[in-house]
Formats: C-alpha cells, structure tokens, sequence
C-alpha cells in the first residue's frame, strides 16, 4: 500500500536517498548504479555506487545503455521536425517512406506518425525483426511488410518498440541524415550531453559493462550494441548528460541559453494521448501519478542494463536511474532501478523513503528451487526408462509421455530464445545462461528418457521392480 505524502521537503535528505540506494543495490545484488537528481534549472545531487564491471568505480560520467527511455529523444526529434513544419503528425508514415507496408494495405496507408508515438498503430508487441550480423534500422522496418495489425490503427494503445524503429526511419527520410547523426547534432550537442553516444565505439571504456543475473547472481555479459535499434533501445548516456536531458524537459525544451524545443511542443509531448494500465501514453513518456502528484515518466530495459527517469514538473523535480544489470526473463516483480527511481521520486514529493526490500532474493530462491526440483523430476523420470520400470500394461502411458515429452522439447529449442528475445540459442545463453542452461538440461534428459523407454530389455532378464 503506498504511502501518503506528508509536508514537502524543501531540501530533500540526499544523504538518506543514497543510504537508499546502497542498501538497495545489496539487498538486489545490483553491481553498479548512477542517479541524478534535478531540481528546476540545476542538477542538484549526482552520485555513481558500485562499479563499472571494469574495476572503476561508476560516476556520474559513466555510460549506460539506455533502452527504452531512448524514445524519449526520438520523440523529441520528431517534434522539432513537426516544429520545422518537415512531418505533420496526423500524416500518414507513407507520404515520408513510400515503402513502408503491413501485411494489410489499407492499414499501411492509414497509420499516421501520431499513432507511432502514442503506439496506437496496431502494431504488435511481438512484431518480428530482422536477423542478421549487417542489419539497418530499414531492414527491421521493412520485416514489417509481413505483420498482422492487433487492433486497427488509432483505436487502442500496446506498446510496440517497432512504432519507434518506423519513427527513427521517418527521421532518417526527411532529414537525410543517420538517426544516430541527428541526435548527436541536434539533442546531444546543444544539452552539452558530452557523455552520450550513439555509437558504442565511440564510448568506448567510459561505458559500463553490463551484467545479467545467473540464479540471483551478477555476471558480465558484453552483448553488441544495437545500433540498427537506437531509437527505440540503444542510445548510450551518463546519469550527468540525463540529467540535463531531464532539466530541458522541466523547463519546457530550454536548457542554459539555448531552446530545443518550443514549450506548447513540450506540454504535447508530456501530455497522454493513449490510455492504458495506470498511466497514458504520451510521445516517449508514460503520464500517471508518483508519491501522489502527476508524473511524467519512462523505463529502459535490455539484457544487460536497466533504468528509469521520472519528472514532477508541478514541483519542478526530476530523478534518473541507471544500473548495469538486467535479466532477460520477466519476472512478476519491478526491477531495482524502476523500483528505486519510483521511490526517490515519491520522497521528493513528500513520501518516506521505503525500507529496501529482499523480494529480489526471494524470488531468486523460489525460482532456483523450483528448477531444481523440476530437473530431481526429470532425472528421476530417465532412471526409471533406463530400468525399464514401466510394464508392458502401461505401454499406451509411456507413448503419451513420450509424445509430450518430444513437445517439449521442440518448444524449448524453437521458442525459447525467442521468449526471451534473443536471436539463437548461444545469445539465449548469454543473456538467460541460468534459465538457458536448465532448459537445455531438462530437454536433453527428456531426449534421454524417450531413448531409454524404447530400448528393448535383454530377453531373460527379471521383471523390473515398479518403482
């Protein structure tokens, strides 16, 4: 149950928010975190705990992936093209990529850059994208051509990473430049965000390395960079340069002496446009409520990273967290950095700090002990095919569990990756290796067990014990 707000702080106990954040990042095993704190035109409190995964310790400075939260630049860009008058928002995607295309013509021609904004366009969660080492963010537009629309175009909101790769092209199209050129150029230079990159070669050791939970445990993973995703997942940014990204959106797209957008453009691109779940959606940001008062707010995850930033603009604060580690599997409870952002931003409306909670471990145990338990289950099931313990009475059993057991198995190999949204199975490993690793091990077992049920007894041999 959340708590209430009480009196407003007029300075926050930045000295309890990170105590916060330390006993936090314990409790979740988090390696390394950045936060930035803002408060009306300044950046009032940065601070980096842990490490980098390299032996530094994280800064202010430090590079983090920023997945998801990279749309909030992507709408911006797209607003200064509508302030440039070079995109209409209500114009269709065709009239700027003529080559644009769903599998349903007419929904081709209807969907409009707005409906990409807000993810009204119909197009699934799950669309698929394109493979291969040399892919563009045009190869995974165009791998759209296929895609059977959830809803017609404007009338409901599921959020969508490909409504954003379609944006990230529209930019591309219009302003003849590479997205990840613009956004230097024209959102990176003029916030003076000195630490951001769109190219992670170009961050190169100032960028943290990312981590993934093995069994509640964090490991280094280096993944590539998606840079054929930026716009929807892959821009790069110190907590320092987010937080003059966030100062830019509480004063309403100034920031020091220069204006990156206009402030009617800035209340549009705050103000939610399609319901949803606890919030609307806006253009890159979600609208709802934090500690009791509106909030303005969007979270990033990847593989290995993990963050979220949230404005109060009524009281004119902003926080951002970034963190070095995520899991590919969605578990049933809020990552750490969501968690912690939502609470730093609740107490600077006036909400206690809450204790940092040991779910995280919690959970971590009941996964392991449930894996375990499922593969004690599966061995067991091998050892009594292998002593031919089932009768010949209950020959139309073993079938059955043959059969299911031949499922499962083709579930595992051709679906499992993909739930967790990696390309192959050696990416799966990578970023899932203690979920990839048992799954491998259960089908392989399973595989096991099927053989021995069907390998004759030697003839003479004693009736097998029931087991």
């Amino acid at each position: 149950m959340s708590q209430a707000p009480t009196a407003r702080p007029d300075s926050p106990d930045f000295a309890a928010i990170d105590a916060y954040v330390t006993q936090s990042m314990a409790s979740d095993r988090v390696p390394g975190v950045a936060i930035a704190i803002v408060h009306g035109d300044s950046i009032v409190h940065l601070r980096g705990f842990g490490h980098d995964g390299r032996g530094n310790p994280v800064t202010g400075e430090t590079g983090f992936v920023l997945g998801s939260m990279s749309k909030a630049f992507t709408a911006l860009a797209v607003m200064q093209l509508v302030e440039r008058q070079q995109v209409d928002l209500d114009a269709p995607v065709q009239r700027y990529l003529p080559w644009f295309r769903v599998a349903d013509s007419a929904a081709s021609a209807a969907i409009t850059v707005r409906q990409l904004l807000l993810h009204t366009s119909g197009i699934p969660t799950r669309a698929p994208r394109a493979r291969g080492d040399t892919t563009t963010l045009a190869d995974h537009v165009r791998a759209l051509a296929s895609v059977s629309l959830a809803n017609p175009p404007g009338t409901t909101h599921q959020y969508a990473s490909p409504n954003y790769m379609v944006l990230g092209a529209i930019i591309e199209a219009v302003t003849g430049r590479p997205f990840g050129a613009y956004v230097n150029e024209e959102i990176f230079a003029p916030l003076e965000m000195r630490h951001s990159f769109a190219d992670a070669s170009r961050a190169g050791m100032g960028l943290s390395r990312g981590h993934v939970y093995a069994l509640g445990f964090p490991v280094a993973t280096d993944l590539p960079h998606e840079h054929d995703r930026l716009p929807t997942a892959a821009l790069i940014a110190s907590a320092g340069d987010m937080g003059q990204f966030l100062v830019a959106q509480l004063n309403r797209g100034q920031y020091a002496d220069r204006r990156v957008l206009s402030d009617t453009s800035m209340t549009l691109m705050h103000t939610g446009g399609a319901p949803s779940e606890a919030f609307s959606y806006a253009f890159g940001w979600r609208e709802g409520a934090v500690g009791g008062t509106r909030a303005v707010h969007h979270g990033g995850i990847v593989s290995n990273y993990r963050g979220k930033m949230v404005l109060l603009p009524d009281l004119q604060w902003g926080v951002v967290v970034l963190t070095n580690i995520s899991s590919a599997i969605p578990f049933p409870i809020a990552p750490t950095s969501h968690v912690m952002a939502d609470a730093i931003a609740a107490h600077l409306a006036g909400v206690p700090l809450p204790p940092a909670g040991s779910r995280h471990a919690v959970l971590f145990f009941g996964v392991a002990a449930v894996m375990l338990l499922v593969l004690a289950g599966q061995i067991r099931g091998l050892v009594r095919a292998v002593r031919n313990a089932m009768p010949r009475a209950t020959r139309a059993a073993m079938w059955r569990a043959s059969a299911l057991d031949v499922v499962f198995v083709v579930l595992v190999a051709g679906f499992a990756p993909r739930f967790a949204g990696a390309s192959s199975w050696p990416a799966f490993l990578r970023i899932a290796p203690d979920v990839g690793w048992w799954l491998a091990m259960v089908a392989a077992l399973s595989v096991a067990t099927v053989v021995a049920r069907f390998v004759p007894r030697e003839p003479g041999l004693p009736e097998p014990r029931r087991i």
